[in-house]
């Protein structure tokens, strides 16, 4: 097996949820790492969900308050989140283009 270690960077996470992470079908992810940067002027909510391969969601992070101009470590401390093959993880905000994020996880193929 092959190891990657690799950054996703997303901007303007918003009311829309977005795939921050897909792991392909072979693949795994192990995240190391996740920072979310509040770009407005107002306190956000996040929420952070994971999605198995059977489409089912949980949510990992319910309602996180980040305030203005702050970010928040959501992977600290040597936690480490596992992401079998067709997992996604997934991030809205109550507020429109208000969070950046960048996730750091090592690809295993």
């Amino acid at each position: 097996m092959a190891t990657f270690f690799r950054t996703a960077v997303v901007p303007n996470i918003g009311t829309t949820p977005v795939d921050v992470l897909t792991v392909a079908p072979g693949n795994r992810f192990t995240l190391v790492g996740c920072n979310l940067a509040n770009t407005t002027d107002y306190t956000v909510v996040i929420d952070i969900k994971i999605e198995d391969a059977g489409a089912v969601q949980v949510y990992y992070i319910k309602q996180l308050v980040i305030d203005p101009y702050t970010s928040a470590k959501v992977v600290t401390n040597g936690e480490k989140i596992i992401l079998a093959e067709s997992c996604k993880m997934i991030i809205t905000s109550d507020t429109a283009n208000s969070v950046d994020a960048v996730i750091s996880y090592a690809e295993i193929v």
